[in-house]
């Protein structure tokens, strides 16, 4: 995944990043999981869950999310 994008709605610089729990006492990061998928992860199983890279535009604050 390259270090910066460009915008698809304005064509400005778009910075990585990474959503965050505020107000958590732990820093359980936000994971991508599939419809379905039980809401905690069965101990010593393999999950299909992918962390979650997310990229902000700094003009127009869009979006885009990459499940890695």
């Amino acid at each position: 995944m390259p270090e910066s994008k460009t915008c698809s709605k304005c064509n400005s610089q778009m910075q990585p990043g990474r959503l965050q729990q505020v107000g958590n006492y732990g820093n359980s990061p936000f994971v991508w999981a599939p419809n379905g998928e039980p809401p905690f992860p069965v101990k010593g199983a393999s999950s299909p869950r992918k962390d979650l890279t997310v990229f902000r535009c700094e003009n127009c604050g869009y979006l885009e999310y990459y499940a890695l």
